[in-house]
């Protein structure tokens, strides 16, 4: 039988550090979801309130302080979480303990531990929970249909690049560079985000659907191409190696790259390796390239002074996408979850051993050696 029932999405803050913002023409075009309300707390970044305020406004709903209140509100179904990555655990946990289903950009929490109160708290109220950023797109849903299709025998290797052209690269002097350091409480940064990170979480995501558990994590990611990355010790570009339990093995490399560098915005492939065969799967294609001069020699590669990094602003693109919204396929399957009691494709169980695999990296970075899973007690939190 098909279900008619509507559900309440509250949108809890529009941080930069997330994608909120990506999310709402989703939710505003489909027949079953209804925009309650922007929510947020009092004790936020100065340029945050009237970004709240701003999209309240334009979407027609109050704006409602503190979180815990919003919460509260009748029609509530759904929480989207929006903040940065160190305020969203303590979200997520007071959301499912109301009994509010969750829709999470990307990441749980800051550590493991934070991870952990959300997995059990979901545990405990039987909600539904998606991070809808890494199993829908173009790129993974090709590479999980080329391995289950057995064309290439059994999965032996995968190798992923994920990289966004975004931000101008320019030489670093030497006196600028900070040494590299282990981010576990401090992800976030006024200017800058960690590419390995962010970036870097997609292609393990990807990885992580092909794979058994991963067992031995190791990377590189102290070089750098901005000066805004430099002056921080944060990476701007990484690799990761995963060892998967059977012996499989998965490489990526991701972070960004420069605007201009890419015409689709950034190289977004998979090599895939087998004992019967080896594909390779553009994430970009089906598409069209259009190669008109103006739009090459006119384009503005200099980004924003308010936006250098290009967080909120696009790169010059010469390519029309011809792929499903892969925000509108996690919205149906969200749906689809809440109304047969059944789990999305990607859930906060997958996500605290996403954020394992991410931080035994940086372990591995720093220690220059490869990182055994599970990480131990003094890394996780």
């Amino acid at each position: 039988m098909i279900s008619d029932h509507e559900y309440g999405v509250l949108l809890v803050s529009f941080s930069r550090h997330s994608h909120q913002q990506s999310f709402v023409q989703a939710f505003k075009d489909h027949p079953r979801i209804r925009i309650i309300g922007v929510a947020d707390d009092p004790d936020i970044d100065p340029y945050l309130k009237p970004l709240n305020q701003a999209w309240a406004k334009k979407l027609g709903v109050p704006y409602i302080e503190p979180i815990e209140e919003a919460i509260k509100h009748e029609g509530v179904d759904i929480v989207s979480v929006g903040h940065e990555i160190e305020r969203r655990s303590r979200i997520a946990v007071m959301a499912a303990s109301a009994g509010k289903h969750l829709w999470i950009d990307k990441f749980i929490g800051a550590n493991l531990a934070e991870c952990d109160a959300v997995v059990e708290a979901v545990n405990q109220a039987g909600v539904k929970s998606i991070l809808p950023s890494y199993v829908y797109n173009s790129l993974v849903r090709q590479c999980h249909q080329a391995v289950a299709s057995e064309s290439l025998g059994e999965l032996i290797g995968i190798h992923v690049d994920i990289m966004f052209n975004k931000g101008l690269p320019t030489p670093i002097p030497d006196e600028i560079r900070k040494p590299f350091f282990l981010p576990p409480g401090r992800w976030k940064f006024p200017d800058i985000k960690r590419e390995l990170l962010t970036v870097g979480a997609y292609a393990v995501g990807l990885i992580l659907g092909c794979f058994d558990r991963i067992t031995e994590v190791y990377g590189q990611g102290d070089a750098y191409f901005f000066q805004e990355h430099a002056k921080h010790g944060a990476e701007d570009f990484g690799t990761l190696t995963l060892v998967d339990e059977n012996g499989r093995i998965g490489t990526i490399s991701a972070g960004r790259i420069g605007v201009g560098t890419h015409g689709a915005g950034g190289p977004q492939q998979a090599f895939l390796f087998g004992t019967g065969g080896t594909v390779f799967i553009d994430g970009t294609r089906p598409r069209f390239d259009t190669h008109i001069r103006s739009s090459i020699l006119e384009a503005s590669y200099e980004p924003s002074h308010d936006d250098p990094m290009q967080w909120a602003s696009s790169t010059p693109s010469q390519v029309i996408g011809l792929f499903d919204d892969p925000m509108i396929l996690a919205l149906e399957d969200f749906i689809r979850a809440l109304d047969e009691d059944d789990a999305p494709q990607f859930t906060v169980h997958h996500a605290r051993d996403h954020l394992e695999i991410l931080l035994a990296g940086y372990h591995a970075i720093v220690q220059n050696k490869p990182v055994p899973l599970p990480l131990d007690e003094e890394a996780v939190s």
